[in-house]
């Protein structure tokens, strides 16, 4: 007899509580569908990233497959020999930048359509220790 009350109360658990998660998940069903949770919707257009020292102030891309790329040096103090370098094209930017400034680089003959993340290695050396570093970040590609 009492295997038949332990069993009524989880009838009646599931009956009550039952209602409450199938609302939950119809209304993130709803939401999914709507594309809420998708990061990509609230992101901007143009997006940057994973430089560690270098600061992306601002891009644009060209149909003619080429890339103008303005940083800002973030080392805190000056770099020298400022190369950068996307699908294995390297360019010159600067021989020399101040802490703090900025500099332009352009890539020309790369190869990317819209939407694609474009890697951008960049290579300097610091003017304080003489020492080469390299950097590996991205931009997203605008038009192509």
């Amino acid at each position: 007899m009492r295997n038949g009350k332990k069993g009524q109360a989880a009838l009646e658990y599931l009956v009550t509580y039952g209602w409450a998660i199938l609302a939950i998940v119809i209304v993130a069903a709803i939401l999914w569908y709507f594309g809420i949770f998708n990061p990509s919707k609230y992101a901007g257009s143009k997006q940057s990233g994973g430089f560690a020292t270098a600061t992306v102030i601002d891009y644009t891309t060209t149909g003619a497959n080429t890339v103008n790329i303005r940083f800002g040096n973030s080392a805190g103090t000056s770099i020298t020999s400022v190369v950068a370098t996307i699908d294995g094209i390297a360019t010159a930017c600067a021989t020399s930048v101040a802490a703090n400034a900025q500099y332009t680089c352009t890539l020309a003959n790369a190869t990317f359509v819209t939407g694609d993340e474009l890697p951008v290695v960049l290579n300097y050396t610091s003017g304080l220790s003489g020492l080469p570093h390299s950097e590996t970040g991205f931009v997203k590609a605008l038009t192509g």
